[in-house]
């Protein structure tokens, strides 16, 4: 490919740097055409490099070629590019992206309250673009979620065959320098961006420096805590109430934020009201059946009253066939049949036998005195 269709992006990817705006006017001068983008970077502006990704998409044959050591915002660029392909002696580094906090000095407890306010709301942005960005990695490089979310999280260097093997990049070029070295002004500016200072293989020099250095590290480290904290995904339950994979732990003892505190403190009170709730339905259909079986029994004890025919009776049938007769047999009352089943005693009729009444002894003493 000739010298002048390349495009090196040696620095920051930002609006003072290598922006949006700089790499378009880069691409528009070049024209159409295959384009090699050469990157170095530590990264930089997310916005920036998202819009650079889609600059790349959009000419459909640009080529990133990343060399040395390039993390953060200089990865997500190669998601618009053809095909990527990195250095064998380069690094690469995918780590979640950081939001700018300004919060400092003295506070009283309302600023207290106010910061810790504004520190939850920055922290659920950077949850959001954690994930925005995990996926982009997804869709992009064909990997899955867990993965990247793992890689995010470790923001470790990875070597340029980890890089190809994990699916970041596509193909490796192989290497002319073999003996990789980091400045001391790189370490520094590792160091401010928060990245870790990667480790090269190789046996190290063994100078008086080396040595010292190396026998410090072993005085720190002996008073450094030995805790290793692993993501415990066991409690099933309380990850779903807190909508996450898993709580962080130490040796055994759990890491919960405040925030967390508080949700599982509040469904604990939610499912507290609920079985109060449900208990006292409980209680007041208990009551109601009580009071229901009181009444049938005393309706049971009146009817029983009414004949030792019907206290007898068994069957609920049977009983109500007694009373059936008991009014049957009561003077002026007369007992028909149901329709169609004639001579058989069946429901009382309302109606008046005049010649029993008027046979009745008082009636014909009565009938005497008029005569």
């Amino acid at each position: 490919m000739a010298k002048d269709r390349v495009i090196e992006i040696t620095g920051y990817i930002e609006k003072y740097a290598f922006s949006m705006g700089y790499i378009k006017y880069l691409m528009k001068e070049l024209g159409e055409g295959p384009i090699t983008v050469k990157v170095t970077s530590y990264g930089g502006d997310v916005n920036h490099a998202l819009k650079i990704k889609d600059l790349f998409a959009s000419h459909g044959d640009v080529t990133v070629e990343y060399v040395g050591l390039n993390a953060s915002a200089a990865t997500l660029i190669g998601h618009g590019a053809k095909k990527t392909i990195i250095h064998e002696d380069s690094l690469y580094l995918i780590h979640k992206p950081m939001v700018w906090v300004d919060t400092w000095g003295s506070m009283n407890e309302d600023e207290l309250t106010q910061a810790i306010t504004d520190l939850q709301a920055q922290k659920k942005d950077a949850e959001t673009f954690t994930l925005v960005l995990a996926q982009d990695y997804v869709n992009s490089r064909g990997m899955d979620i867990k993965t990247v979310m793992s890689l995010m999280k470790e923001s470790r260097w990875l070597s340029a065959e980890e890089a190809v093997k994990l699916g970041l990049v596509d193909e490796i070029i192989p290497s002319i320098n073999k003996k990789p070295v980091i400045s001391n002004q790189a370490i520094a500016i590792m160091n401010a961006n928060g990245l870790p200072i990667p480790e090269f293989n190789g046996k190290p020099k063994n100078d008086l420096l080396t040595k010292i250095s190396n026998g410090v590290d072993r005085i720190i480290d002996n008073f450094l805590p030995k805790n290793k904290s692993e993501m415990n995904k066991t409690f099933l339950c309380i990850n779903k109430i807190l909508n996450v994979e898993g709580i962080e732990s130490t040796d055994g003892k759990f890491s919960l934020s405040l925030e967390q505190i508080t949700v599982i403190n509040a469904k604990l009170t939610e499912m507290e009201t609920a079985v109060t709730n449900a208990d006292t339905a409980r209680q007041t259909a208990e009551i109601a059946q009580v009071a229901a079986e009181n009444s049938l029994n005393e309706l049971a004890a009146a009817i029983d009253a009414i004949n030792p025919t019907v206290k007898a009776a068994q069957k609920a049938s049977d009983k109500a066939a007694a009373i059936n007769a008991i009014l049957a047999s009561r003077p002026g009352v007369k007992a028909e049949a149901p329709q169609g089943e004639s001579g058989k005693s069946g429901e009382l009729k309302n109606e008046a036998d005049f010649n029993i009444i008027d046979n009745l002894p008082h009636n014909r003493e009565a009938d005497t005195f008029i005569v």
